[in-house]
């Protein structure tokens, strides 16, 4: 569930306000809901982190992952259920009412907008959890069962979680900048719109994952597992350069890495965004998914390196629109067709207007001349062409006919070889 801005600070500022009802054992310094979550969550953490210490980080990835999930269950699932609880008896349900989930796998965690940077809640049994708008920056979340997880609109960044099963959870809108997701199990995962920059996806599995409009700009991508239902989509490089903005600014949230809106161009970001997309599609074997975005990376790369409109336009002109980049058989067909049309209503027009032919006679031979002369085929003496203009159209469709076809070729002869 997404929120708007103001929804999103109340559900922050709830974990400010003081404590009400029965607080119950609550130490009389912790004031708010805040202080009582970190008290107690710092204290699990601690323990967490003395577990990973003793499974080590050198354990195969199934076998620590397993290890992790057991600590939790055996000796730190209580105790977060017990915090959960007593923050429920504190009153804090009745700040800010709860949606209804999708998936009722269990009573639903309500974290929504707290302030976890740091914790480690590693192998946490968090489904069906809420964290929507939660701080979750360096936190880590390895090995956590988060099923149907709702993480939109948080604050992930540089958060860990590595062998994690995140079937069916929501990240849209989050910002996951340099987060890890190595050996994590994606599958289903909305990433619409998130900030994945930097972000490491090596031997994460994201089967039907969706990416549209999200920020993958320096994201490991390579090792990522794929099938025929993950959905990229636009890139949010690609959506933001043509919206142009951002290309000067620095306050487009780019953290630390703030000059690189200077040193490359939102439209050169976008270029290497599908470049990675188009590795990694083509490194699984979806060819034709891998030629729309070499298209686009070829349409970002043009408006990265034509300096000027004329040579912007004689690039899209020729490049794009009549051939695709040979990337889009359809284009170079639709450009013969209407050259070899235009032209023949040119021959048409000679003789109606010098022979006095009828139409049809007239539209027969136009016809007739336009494909034999941009086939290039030759038709020996042409007595019928007398005069200038009707010479300058046989020549310019025989120039046309001699580059086109040959690209006709290639780009139908390249798609006949990938299906």
């Amino acid at each position: 569930m997404r929120y708007d801005k103001d929804a999103l600070e109340r559900l922050r500022g709830r974990w400010h306000q003081p404590l009400g009802r029965d607080a119950g054992a609550v130490p009389e310094e912790v004031r708010s809901f805040h202080e009582l979550l970190r008290r107690r969550l710092e204290a699990i953490s601690e323990r967490v982190r003395g577990a990973r210490l003793r499974i080590g980080e050198q354990a195969e990835p199934r076998k620590r992952k397993e290890a992790l999930q057991e600590h939790w269950k055996d000796g730190c699932r209580a105790d977060f259920e017990a915090l959960l609880e007593e923050l429920h008896l504190a009153g804090l349900d009745g700040t800010v009412a709860m949606g209804a989930s999708e998936y009722e796998v269990r009573a639903p965690y309500d974290l929504r907008g707290a302030d976890l940077r740091g914790l480690a809640l590693c192998g946490a049994a968090l489904e069906n959890a809420r964290f929507e708008g939660a701080d979750l920056r360096g936190a880590s979340l390895e090995a956590a069962r988060c099923f149907e997880t709702r993480f939109e609109d948080s604050l992930c960044t540089q958060a860990v979680f590595s062998l994690a099963d995140c079937h069916f959870s929501h990240f849209q809108g989050a910002d996951c900048d340099r987060a890890s997701f190595e050996g994590a199990d994606c599958s289903m995962v909305r990433f619409e719109q998130a900030r994945l920059r930097h972000a490491l996806f090596d031997e994460a599995v994201c089967f039907a994952a969706r990416f549209d409009g999200a920020f993958l700009g320096q994201a490991s991508l390579a090792g990522m597992r794929i099938n025929h239902l993950t959905g990229f989509g636009h890139a949010g490089e690609l959506r933001e350069a043509k919206g142009g903005g951002g290309a000067k600014k620095k306050n487009r949230n780019e953290g630390q890495d703030w000059y690189i809106a200077d040193l490359f161009p939102l439209w050169l970001r976008a270029a290497e965004v599908n470049a990675q997309v188009r590795s990694l599609l083509k490194a699984h074997g979806y060819y034709l998914e891998a030629d729309e975005y070499q298209y686009l990376e070829m349409v970002c790369r043009r408006h990265v390196l034509c300096k000027h409109r004329v040579q912007e336009f004689f690039e899209w002109f020729f490049k794009d629109m009549m051939f695709g980049y040979g990337l889009k058989w359809r284009r170079p067909l639709i450009s013969v067709l209407a050259i070899i049309l235009l032209w023949a209503l040119g021959f048409t027009l000679h003789f109606r207007l010098a022979a006095g032919d009828g139409v049809l006679a007239s539209l027969g031979q136009g016809l007739y001349y336009s494909v034999i002369s941009f086939t290039t085929l030759g038709f020996g003496n042409a007595p019928d062409l007398q005069g200038f203009w009707p010479k300058v159209l046989l020549c310019t469709e025989a120039l046309l006919g001699t580059v086109l076809m040959p690209l006709f070729l290639l780009a139908y002869a390249r798609k006949i070889l990938q299906d």
